[in-house]
């Protein structure tokens, strides 16, 4: 499986613990020079350089016809008063995602809207971290939902909404 992420993302899953079980899931996953160009901290540099030495996180190259459709995406997030705007790295790793057909992982709400009312982007699958962690417990790459849930609240401060997984 492949899957593209954002910049959100990486941060949460560079903090979290269990940031290997990334790579029991997925073959690779894309990466925009827009995104990598967020990262601040030294921890989550430190993450993306042992990906990106594993070959695990692969650099998306430039394509310039992607734009138009990451402009659409910026444009919709723009003009829709239900969708948060999105800023153009998320909406870069969205546009791969549809384009190359995987997963998107991010926390990002705009995107998660993008899904819900546009049938033109309603095929793209977007992973949270909790759909994620939900995944992993049903391959049996983790044995106890609720507490793999604590400890990822714990590492990133992320806190999942109780009607989801209670």
């Amino acid at each position: 499986m492949i899957a593209s992420i954002d910049t959100c993302f990486l941060i949460d899953w560079s903090r979290y613990r269990g940031r290997r079980l990334l790579e029991e899931i997925f073959d690779y996953v894309f990466v925009a020079e827009e995104v990598l160009g967020e990262v601040k901290t030294e921890k989550t540099v430190e993450y993306i350089s042992d990906l990106l030495a594993k070959g695990f996180l692969v650099i998306y190259p430039f394509k310039s016809e992607l734009l138009p459709l990451v402009r659409r995406i910026l444009e919709v997030s723009i003009s829709d008063p239900r969708i948060p705007v999105l800023d153009p790295p998320e909406a870069y790793a969205f546009a791969i995602a549809y384009r190359e057909d995987c997963v998107c992982l991010t926390e990002n709400k705009g995107v998660l809207r993008l899904v819900e009312y546009y049938d033109e982007f309603r095929e793209v699958k977007v992973w949270r971290s909790l759909e994620l962690i939900e995944y992993l417990y049903r391959k049996g790459l983790i044995r106890d939902l609720e507490g793999e849930l604590k400890k990822y609240s714990e590492d990133t401060r992320h806190v999942f909404p109780k009607k989801r997984f209670g």
